[in-house]
């Protein structure tokens, strides 16, 4: 490893955490666009102060009409990426300490986008000036390429792929390390059901709402209801809370009875590690009688057809390769009104699958059902060979500088280098490390921090030299 840049790296610590704090009090979550802001206000805020960073270091940098940015050091004809976010996903309930003060507490510096991805954005920024300050004679350029709408449509990105020149080769610093090679596919999807007027005398659901956002685990459902079985509802509700994962709550609002459901929040690609708030609402709710018969049908096909259940199989979908794993299904979102039932679906899918093997599983297993499946995107999956030079340069540099031996992973989780053809993920969770990215009380420790700005200030050097 290279002392120099280590030195340089220890020097930089201060204003390193100091950016890192400033940019996580940017509550930078897409919105609503204005002019010169395709993204809304806090993602603009956030770009623009991650590149006056750059700016006042001296190095090279570019705002692409609010789409995405860059930072550039070197010289050559040939660049090596680096793809990060600005960008971040709601922030959820119940944090310990404020989701956008960038507190430091027992050395980790609190706040939504820490881990993903705005400290390895920082990261990355401190890792060029380091090997700049350093004197390193590179022979390719290396840019730093910051999109703003990763955790949605990755419009950002594709803009700035359209507009600008695109690295021959590139890593992002999005996922685990030592390095990924592949990347389970993305589809979003949205079932949709139409719900017929009728009279009855049966309880009737108002609404039922819950989650931020598709790619998260939610940790908040609830359901309104009319007040003509209480008594019933509250002995249910005592049941279910002895069963292991549920926590329901409820509320008596004049004529209206709320039910709460509460759960744990974790990444959409993980969705084995939280406890979904909207299944089990679902769930519960299926269990009680004398709810309005045309929702009451939707409600037992989602108990038959998804239930608790985080692979698919019961919906038709299970899937699995020896190269990435099994298809993860996430139920991400619902939103029911008097209408229409709407939910969003978060599916990972195995590397050696097709979008169209998924929806056409789906498809058949729902046919006759009166369910609408609507696709949003769809993200290929990713596949670099584990023999390649990029793969086997940064597992290289991963090691030497853990002193371990660790091989390539395959993952659900989605990043920037499936838009490229020659990209990986790099870090920036180290073996073993809880997974953080789209929970309450995201973190990043200052000490990881430092350290993943010295291993991507050693990748760039090793393929950028």
């Amino acid at each position: 490893m290279n002392k120099k840049i280590n030195q340089r790296v220890d020097e930089l610590r201060g204003n390193i955490v100091k950016a890192l704090q400033g940019l996580l009090q940017i509550r930078s979550v897409k919105s609503s666009p204005e002019e010169g802001k395709p993204f809304g206000r806090g993602i603009d805020e956030c770009l623009n102060e991650f590149l006056s960073l750059a700016d006042k270091m001296g190095l090279v940098n570019k705002n692409i009409a609010g789409h995405a940015g860059y930072i550039e050091i070197g010289q050559g004809e040939k660049m090596l990426g680096i793809l990060c976010h600005l960008d971040v996903v709601p922030e959820g309930k119940d944090w310990t300490y404020p989701p956008y003060g960038g507190e430091i507490h027992y050395e980790k510096i609190y706040g939504r986008g820490a881990i993903d991805d705005k400290g390895p954005a920082v990261a990355s920024l401190y890792a060029l000036k380091a090997v700049k300050d350093s004197g390193i004679t590179l022979n390719k350029r290396v840019r730093l390429i910051v999109g703003t709408d990763e955790e949605n449509s990755w419009e950002g990105l594709n803009y700035y792929l359209k507009n600008e020149e695109i690295p021959d080769l590139a890593f992002t610093p999005d996922a685990d390390f030592p390095v990924i090679f592949a990347e389970k596919g993305i589809l979003n999807i949205t079932m949709q059901y139409e719900i017929e007027t009728e009279t009855t005398e049966k309880t009737k659901i108002r609404s039922i709402t819950g989650g931020n956002a598709v790619n998260m685990v939610p940790d908040y459902c609830q359901a309104v209801l009319e007040n003509n079985c209480q008594a019933m509802i509250e002995k249910r509700i005592n049941d279910f809370n002895l069963k292991d994962g549920f926590s329901l709550k409820l509320e008596v609002a004049d004529d209206l009875l709320i039910i709460k459901s509460y759960g744990v929040s974790a990444h959409g690609s993980l969705p084995e590690k939280g406890i979904n708030a909207v299944a089990n609402l679902l769930v519960f709710l299926g269990e009680l009688e004398g709810i309005n018969g045309c929702l009451d049908q939707f409600i037992n096909l989602y108990k038959q057809k998804i239930g608790l259940e985080t692979n698919g199989k019961s919906i038709g979908c299970l899937m699995e390769d020896a190269v990435s794993g099994k298809l993860t299904f996430n139920v991400g979102m619902i939103d029911v009104d008097e209408n229409s039932c709407k939910l969003g679906i978060d599916l990972r899918y195995p590397v050696t699958k097709t979008k169209e093997e998924v929806i056409g599983c789906l498809k058949s297993n729902l046919k006759g059902t009166g369910i609408e499946l609507l696709e949003g995107k769809n993200h290929k999956p990713l596949f670099v060979s584990q023999n390649s030079r990029l793969v086997s340069t940064l597992t290289e540099v991963y090691n030497k500088f853990s002193g371990e031996k660790r091989e390539p992973l395959a993952i659900g989780g989605g990043t920037y280098a499936r838009a490229l053809e020659n990209a990986v993920a790099f870090g920036p969770l180290f073996p073993g490390q809880k997974e953080l990215a789209h929970q309450k009380d995201e973190y990043i420790s200052i000490k990881d921090l430092v350290k993943i700005t010295k291993i991507y200030a050693t990748a760039v050097e090793k393929l950028a030299q």
